[in-house]
């Protein structure tokens, strides 16, 4: 499955797991340790008892379900589309 808004970019839904629910992996920004750039969060990664925390990630099933980013609320949406573009420029 291909995200319609982030081409270089996978999502992931763990179901609730854990507090940071959502994973976003950057596929353009390896790491020296063989992941990738990514950003774990929660349905409200802007709220002051929310998470949005930058973190290295591999991508796979370990990380939950592959989800399209369209699924993603406007505030996840929000914090990926941030790092895109910080990433061009």
């Amino acid at each position: 499955m291909k995200d319609s808004q982030f081409s270089k970019v996978r999502c992931y839904d763990n179901g609730g797991r854990t507090a940071d629910r959502f994973t976003a992996v950057f596929l353009d920004q390896p790491e020296r340790t063989g992941g990738y750039a990514a950003i774990g969060m929660n349905h409200e990664p802007f709220h002051p008892q929310g998470i949005g925390q930058h973190c290295a990630a591999m991508p796979g099933r370990h990380l939950g379900k592959r989800i399209d980013s369209t699924k993603l609320n406007v505030d996840c949406q929000k914090v990926i589309r941030r790092d895109v573009e910080a990433s061009k420029a």
